[in-house]
């Protein structure tokens, strides 16, 4: 019977022990989670505010168009485009809100032939190779940019303009360089519209939609 006393007051002990290591081990969790917190939105915080907004990037074509942008706060200068309103775009030739923009911007393109450009970067990993053939199913006649060559540009775009990578995503920048539109997403009203709204902001007047670009 002693004995029996004997074992169950050790029992009693280790199982205060049990529950002391336990109660120990979820307070270091705790407090190493709160460190952990606390480190990672400091770095954050000191990250974004060291972020810079003026950098250069160089975009290539694919077919090997060079283009050089400095980006600078709300302003893009593509000095191979200069004088131009621009579309710049983020894409992807499997997303079929992408694929409804196409012929509009093709026809867009061809009616302002001197007035405006477009530069289109593929952000769904196709090759260089699938780009060249998409291009020609699809007779595109604007910039088309391989986007695993330009991630630094987008990392860019989602840290300045918190763009949340949801495409398509159209950059409107006037002749100055100066960003006037940010649009993500399709959109109810036309890319036309868009434009023919850009022009009207720069010249107070709009070109009409039934004539072309001398």
């Amino acid at each position: 019977m002693l004995t029996y006393y004997i074992l169950r007051g050790r029992g009693l002990k280790m199982k205060k022990n049990n529950y002391k290591i336990i109660t120990v081990g979820i307070i270091g969790i705790i407090i190493g989670i709160i460190i952990f917190s606390a480190i990672y939105f400091y770095l954050s915080k000191q990250q974004s505010a060291s972020f810079n907004s003026n950098q250069n990037f160089i975009f290539n074509s694919v077919k090997n168009k060079t283009f050089t942008i400095e980006t600078s706060k709300n302003h893009f200068q593509i000095k191979e485009l200069k004088g131009k309103i621009i579309f710049l775009k983020v894409f992807g030739w499997d997303c079929q809100y992408c694929k409804k923009e196409m012929p509009e911007l093709i026809q867009l393109k061809n009616k302002f032939r001197t007035a405006f450009d477009i530069i289109a970067i593929e952000a769904q990993k196709h090759s260089n190779q699938e780009n060249l053939n998409f291009i020609e199913k699809n007779h595109i006649n604007y910039n088309i940019v391989e986007g695993e060559k330009q991630k630094k540009f987008l990392y860019y775009l989602t840290k300045e303009y918190k763009w949340d990578e949801v495409i398509p995503m159209t950059i409107v920048i006037g002749t100055d360089g100066q960003i006037l539109a940010f649009e993500v997403g399709y959109k109810s009203y036309s890319l036309t519209t868009l434009l023919q709204t850009t022009l009207q902001m720069i010249t107070k007047e709009a070109l009409p939609h039934d004539k072309g670009e001398n």
